[in-house]
């Protein structure tokens, strides 16, 4: 099924960013749940989202992180951590182990 497949990292960056970083919203508001609540830390990206669709990109675009708007709740590491879609990968490994087999070490 994933035979001849190719897959192009710098096409793959180029569409998520795109999203201008809205697409680690999620990411971020579930790293936020735990030190403000669930609902308020949804309503705080919520709005930040909004912002970001009326004035430019998203508040924590990985190293472009705005001072003091979430690290100070979670720290600057782990805030970047959350802004990278690339450890936004979800059941990544169990698909590729399913498709391909077992990754043997290089």
């Amino acid at each position: 099924m994933s035979k001849g497949l190719l897959v192009d990292e710098s096409r793959m960056r180029r569409n998520l960013d795109l999203t201008q970083g809205l697409i680690v919203a999620e990411a971020v508001m579930m790293g936020l749940a735990p030190h403000l609540g669930r609902q308020n830390a949804h309503d705080i990206v919520y709005e930040a989202c909004r912002e970001a669709l009326g004035q430019g990109p998203f508040p924590v675009r990985g190293a472009e992180v705005e001072p003091g708007r979430f690290q100070c709740v979670i720290g600057t590491i782990r805030l970047r951590a959350l802004c990278d879609p690339a450890n936004y990968l979800g059941r990544r490994r169990a698909w590729q182990t399913r498709l391909c087999g077992p990754s043997r070490p290089a």
